[in-house]
């Protein structure tokens, strides 16, 4: 009886010394990473190890890191950030056997280690293809200071990609386990004690195709429970809602704020900036049947020294041609995929198109889906196309499964003098189930899925934004003997608002 007696007062003794953890005591959480800035990548000192943000995978470029950024009110903006710009981490994999990255910790110069004793869980946004795969987090713990580059130890924690859209996960330390497939030569086998964690990593799924997934706010947090992961709902996209037109909305009856824009300053010859762009390349038609090759080169897309981007379609000589895809014009097509995306908003560039027959300047966007479910079922918005043979006439146009081509929704404004001949504001105000046209701040084009006949409305999603000058085409026809070159589409600015308040 007297050692059942001691035994409770022990068992006693210990329950009231455990430390309860309340949301009234814990530590605040401390961010990782939530990868607003840029990516950097370096390799230590002696170039044993990289550090930094680190692809890697059992082929060259399997996975790819970027940044992107999300505007306000874009379908893919974490819950509770819609109305605020974002950067979140891109990871494009395509992978037969392996592939991740790791984020090395570091100062600039050599690999460091964080103390993560004062919390008991790591929590990030992981946003779902619903592949059926696993993404494995790995932490670096404890490196062994005897040996060079990595000799961290490998503790691990697998989730299902079983759900599309972002999850919210938090992940108790108690719940890792050591790796047994894989450790570092020289890697300790001490347990796991956080006091030296040196990075993370994260392993995406295998023969699953191309996929992007996006990762945001990595941090450390405590929970009061430790023996189960938390994890929040999936967000589910809703259809477009049921539009009525309101005439009472104008081009000024409404507050914008804005919150990206490229106003193209430069010294003179200098490249867009390629945080914003991506300058597309190639040739064969492009669909249309146009003459021109699309290039990257300075001579094709640059700043002009005066707040301008130039993009310049040029007559290529002959003994040029077979360098540019057998294409007797070059030129170029700059979009913003993967970089800067929307869904709603103003969306206005002032520009001075060219002219000509045959010369094709457009502004315009695509959906952001388009790998994966294609051409028109992604959605096309043109902001301002024209077409040489009509110098006084732009158009705007919707396209979409059903209505494509020359079978897209489209309107048209003109006014008394060529389009070539001055700057002009091209803008579209676009909002769930609706979208207005205006070119100096003139209203003369608005669509909704009422307009559409029954076929699927498609334009509420993530877009992104292109620039570009055809050359030739089913449209506007080919260039003729009056076509001179080369022709230049000057672009003032881009900016893209949202609705203030919102």
């Amino acid at each position: 009886m007297k050692v059942a007696s001691h035994n409770l007062l022990l068992l006693l003794l210990l329950i009231f010394s455990i430390p309860i953890v309340t949301a009234q005591d814990a530590p605040a959480e401390v961010v990782i990473d939530d990868f607003e800035g840029s990516l950097w990548s370096g390799t230590t000192p002696d170039g044993a190890a990289g550090i930094g943000m680190v692809p890697w995978g059992d082929t060259y470029e399997n996975v790819t890191l970027s940044l992107r950024l999300l505007l306000p009110q874009s379908a893919l903006a974490l819950p509770e950030r819609s109305s605020e710009a974002n950067d979140v981490l891109a990871v494009a994999y395509h992978i037969d056997s392996w592939g991740g990255f790791t984020h090395a910790f570091t100062d600039g110069t050599d690999w460091i280690s964080q103390d993560w004793t004062t919390h008991n869980a790591v929590s990030f946004w992981l946003y779902g293809n619903d592949t059926g795969g696993v993404v494995q987090m790995d932490l670096f713990d404890n490196r062994n200071p005897e040996v060079s580059g990595d000799s961290a130890e490998r503790w691990y924690y697998r989730l299902d990609d079983g759900y599309i859209g972002w999850r919210q996960f938090s992940i108790p330390f108690a719940l890792f386990q050591r790796r047994t497939d894989f450790q570092p030569n020289g890697a300790p086998d001490d347990g796991l004690g956080l006091d030296q964690v040196s990075g993370y990593a994260f392993g995406f799924p295998s023969g699953v195709g191309a996929q992007i997934a996006y990762l945001d706010d990595v941090r450390l947090v405590t929970l009061e429970d430790t023996s189960a992961v938390v994890s929040s709902a999936e967000i589910v996209e809703t259809p477009a809602p049921t539009v009525e037109v309101d005439d009472s909305v104008t081009w000024d009856s409404r507050e914008w704020t804005l919150v990206w824009s490229d106003e193209f300053e430069g010294a003179a010859g200098t490249p867009v900036n390629d945080e914003n762009w991506t300058a597309e390349i190639g040739g064969s038609g492009w669909g249309n049947n146009e003459l021109e090759y699309y290039t990257d080169r300075a001579e094709n897309a640059s700043l002009d020294g005066e707040g301008n981007l130039a993009i310049v379609a040029q007559q290529e000589s002959l003994g040029n041609a077979c360098h540019y895809g057998l294409c007797d014009y070059t030129s170029a097509r700059l979009i913003s995929r993967g970089k800067v995306e929307l869904t709603y908003g103003r969306v206005e560039a002032r520009i001075r198109v060219p002219h000509g027959q045959g010369i094709w300047p457009a502004f315009w966007m695509l959906g952001s889906d388009i790998n994966q479910v294609g051409w028109p079922q992604s959605g096309e918005i043109d902001i301002m196309e024209n077409i040489g043979r009509e110098p006084k006439i732009v158009h705007g146009t919707v396209h979409g499964p059903g209505y494509s081509g020359a079978e897209g929704v489209t309107g048209g404004y003109q006014i008394g003098e060529g389009f070539a001949d001055d700057f002009h504001v091209f803008a579209i105000d676009w909002d769930p189930g609706i979208i207005r046209w205006y070119v100096d701040g003139n209203l003369y084009h608005v669509v909704t899925p009422a307009d559409l006949d029954g076929d699927e409305w498609v334009f509420d999603h993530d877009f992104f934004l292109l620039l570009n000058v055809a050359v030739g085409g089913n449209w506007p026809g080919m260039p003729d003997a009056t076509t001179n070159f080369p022709q230049t589409m000057l672009v003032d600015y881009v900016r893209v608002y949202t609705l203030a308040g919102s």
